[in-house]
């Protein structure tokens, strides 16, 4: 075997190994308020809301998360139907679509500020996000989420999207958080 196919099939094993980096899993850490009993606090009917400054990212995480719940077997709206972007915006009226749409949590997804000291050492800038799981009767955070995706930060939006999803879902589920029908 000549030293260019060596070259070659090293190359092609390095770049393998860099992609499976890439597409690793997504680490999530979770954390439920300590006086929540998970045996008595299970959700079926979610609204989901992605607290982003850009519409179009907003409306991919929401739908992503709803179309990840809804495959599960549970109820989910989006807040951009909830609340329609085309009216005036603000915490009061996010709070009001909430109370009114007989959703019994709101997941909010958060981006962790990328520019913080500490997302600078432990990802490299790449974004991570944060979820809670809102009661929407008591207006009280029930769990709240971690997920780090620095691993698949040159992955497309939808990709991300359906990564927080998915990580956010099986959390819910792994914590006993997730009503069955």
């Amino acid at each position: 075997m000549s030293m260019y196919r060596r070259l070659g099939w090293h190359l092609a094993g390095l770049m393998g190994l860099a992609l499976a980096g890439c597409a690793g899993p997504v680490d999530t850490q979770t954390f439920i308020d300590p006086s929540v009993t998970t045996n008595q606090t299970k959700y079926d009917g979610f609204l989901a809301y992605a607290a982003f400054k850009d519409l179009a990212v907003e409306g991919r995480f929401e739908k992503a998360m709803c179309q990840q719940l809804v495959s599960t077997g549970h109820a989910c709206t989006p807040m951009l139907t909830a609340a329609s972007p085309t009216r005036p915006q603000d915490a009061a009226s996010r709070q009001r679509a909430m109370a009114h749409s007989g959703a019994q949590a709101a997941l909010v997804i958060e981006l962790a500020d990328p520019d913080t000291t500490s997302r600078q050492m432990l990802a490299n800038g790449c974004p991570g996000y944060r979820v809670s799981l809102v009661d929407t009767r008591t207006q009280r955070v029930i769990a709240r989420m971690a997920i780090d995706t620095a691993g698949r930060s040159t992955e497309a939006l939808p990709a991300k999207a359906e990564a927080v999803a998915r990580a956010t879902v099986s959390a819910l589920d792994r914590k006993g958080l997730l009503q069955p029908r």
